[in-house]
């Protein structure tokens, strides 16, 4: 090698080493500054912050083909595939604001959840379930700005299972069968195996979608005790997306080189400069405008920049605002329960089961293990130089790690698992912020303590509790009622599946692969709870009552279905019923909860009907 090359070469080592370090210290600035905003960080009450200045004067935004409420999983995708049309227009109207560099990190998930990135819902007080939570009260994280949810969620990326979706066909809706829906997830997806250890065949997979599946790098040690106990016990290792689903896994993640693939990141990035699509943040929606002759929807009235502002539509008005929102606004814009409408004062646009059926897993959260596997920590800095290189603790979201499907006595059908265990270690960078969060104004718990070495969750998967949107008043930026009701079903299946589901994780917390570290199940102090012989069965079916909760996953409020008459909200095209130019595009069009993971089914829920619209006007 010549000194010229030498020379060139130890130049560019110096220039990559400056420009490391540099993106390190920035990184190291703003994961601080995120960090120090959540300690104090106290969720809103309302959306008062966006009150017009003058609630009187509606200003004109003009005329588009389709405008789209809401950028979230469903939204953005649906935002991204009709604006292809280069003759077509369409508004994209999202309450909250793009990403960042710290919401791109999918560690910092639990910073981002105590941040102006989640409107912070809370359910009003319960009876059956949360009652260890402040207030009695169910949190409902829900993401706001572009990319929704995904902006916050722990990314875990699933198809669901097979009978979900041939279910959701023979229930009168034609279309959804698992052979007509895998097209989408496939299209949707650009998988990658970073995991060489996996038993995943990339040949099953989509590639060149706008979605990344990936697992994450490298696998952490723990997790292969994971799946040693799961074989210990008889459980096959499995690909979850593929058929057959019982079994054990590593998670596959929505990130792309480790990095969040948020919907935003995903869908509209990279086509924001679409001269035919016009994305509008900080735009908060009150009322979709229907016709009380035709009984067809024309427009969009929101608030943005503290102006009132009324957009139309030529052709369709796409409603993406989630299982929360999303009939938050139907009801507000005159669809929904007729009695509860006039309660409140609300012109009856059409009469509609809207809000009636909100279903979501229930989880377990009480399940917090010790053990004497040695805990891996590093000074932040270190973490940064992985995570710049795709790799580490950073990319991976706090509560990840190793999951399983396993189905109980309660269900019937063949292969089709009524029950999730997720396994998360509490190390490295995960046990350095959850500490630094210890602190935080906003509490959950009263009494939980998941201080440990590893947690596993329970999530009932086939859920049959049904809780209800409502109404608080007429006024739009007045927080939805959430009655989460869960654990509520008369026949008490739900506590009874997460029931065996506690005792199949301490089974495999007992098997070899964990017991060579010691691992023991931490007592958490529950005085409620003090009256029944410790691990009874009594004993947990006080503590599911206390310790369970949501997992973010709330599905069916605008229900799919052949028949409003029985609850169907939207029809097979998710068209709602009864009003014209009207769909609704998100998880609460789902009938039931799905066996896993709801992201990419919304994703590809979203690529379908996307499909369908164009059909219809091309």
């Amino acid at each position: 090698m010549s000194c010229l090359s030498i020379i060139l070469a130890i130049l560019i080592n110096i220039v990559l080493t400056f420009y490391q370090n540099g993106n390190t210290l920035y990184y190291e600035n703003i994961i601080q500054q995120q960090i120090n905003s959540s300690i104090s960080y106290k969720y809103p009450k309302d959306a008062s912050e966006y009150q017009p200045s003058d609630r009187q004067e509606v200003k004109d935004f003009g005329t588009f083909d389709f405008i789209v409420i809401g950028a979230g999983a469903s939204g953005s995708v649906v935002a991204n595939r009709l604006s292809e049309i280069n003759n077509w227009t369409i508004l994209l109207l999202e309450a909250g604001a793009f990403g960042n560099d710290v919401t791109d990190i999918p560690n910092m998930e639990m910073s981002a959840l105590l941040s102006d990135y989640n409107w912070g819902y809370k359910s009003v007080p319960q009876e059956t379930a949360c009652l260890d939570m402040v207030g009695k009260q169910c949190t409902f994280p829900r993401g706001k700005g572009i990319g929704g949810s995904t902006l916050i969620n722990n990314l875990v990326y699933t198809r669901c299972n097979k009978n979900d979706y041939d279910k959701w066909a023979q229930e009168g809706n034609p279309g959804w069968s698992y052979e007509e829906v895998l097209p989408y997830f496939k299209k949707l997806e650009d998988f990658n195996k970073t995991d060489p250890d996996t038993v995943a065949n990339a040949e099953d997979y989509g590639r060149g979608g706008y979605l990344s599946v990936e697992y994450p790098v490298p696998r952490h040690p723990q997790l292969n005790l994971w799946l040693e106990a799961n074989k210990e016990k008889g459980y096959k290792i499995i690909d979850y997306n593929i058929d057959p689903q019982i079994g054990a896994s590593v998670c596959q993640l929505n990130t792309r080189h480790g990095g969040r693939a948020d919907g935003g990141t995903a869908y509209i990035k990279p086509i924001r400069n679409r001269g035919n699509l016009k994305i509008l943040t900080h735009s908060f929606v009150t009322k979709i405008a229907i016709s009380a002759k035709t009984k067809a929807a024309f427009g969009v009235r929101f608030v943005h920049n503290e102006n009132t502002y009324l957009a139309r539509s030529s052709k369709e008005i796409i409603l993406s605002a989630g299982s929360i929102v999303s009939p938050q606004l139907l009801m507000l814009s005159g669809i929904g329960p007729a009695k509860h409408l006039h309660q409140l004062g609300i012109e009856l646009v059409e009469d509609l089961d809207v809000g009636s059926t909100l279903r979501d897993h229930a989880l377990f959260y009480g399940l917090v293990f010790d053990s004497t596997y040695p805990k891996t920590h590093k000074p932040l800095d270190l973490y940064l130089e992985d995570y710049l290189k795709g790799v580490g603790s950073l990319t991976t979201p706090n509560y990840n790690g190793g999951v399983g499907f396993y189905q109980t006595k309660l269900e019937t059908v063949p292969n089709y698992p009524d029950l999730e265990l997720m396994m998360t270690p509490i190390d490295g960078f995960s046990d350095t912020l959850s500490q630094q969060l210890s602190s935080a104004r906003e509490k959950t718990w009263q009494h939980l303590n998941q201080s440990a070495s590893f947690l596993i969750y329970v999530m009932g998967l086939h859920s049959k509790s049904v809780g209800t949107i409502r109404l608080q008043s007429k006024n739009p930026f007045d927080y939805p009622l959430i009655d989460s009701k869960f654990l509520s079903d008369a026949g008490n299946v739900d506590i009874a599946r997460l029931y065996e589901g506690i005792q199949l994780a301490l089974s495999l917390a007992n098997a070899q692969a964990f017991q060579k570290y010691n691992a023991t199940l931490v007592r958490q102090d529950l005085p409620a709870c003090n009256n029944h012989t410790y691990l009874s069965e009594s004993y947990w079916y006080c503590a599911l009552r206390y310790f369970s909760g949501n997992v973010y996953h709330p599905v069916g409020t605008c229900p799919m279905g052949p028949d409003p008459k029985k609850g169907a909200v939207v029809d097979a095209q998710a068209k709602v019923y009864g009003v014209e130019n009207l769909r609704v595009i998100d998880a609460s069009i789902f009938p039931f909860t799905l066996s896993g993971h709801t992201n990419g089914p919304c994703v590809m829920a979203a690529e379908k009907l996307s499909d369908l619209i164009k059909s219809k006007f091309l």
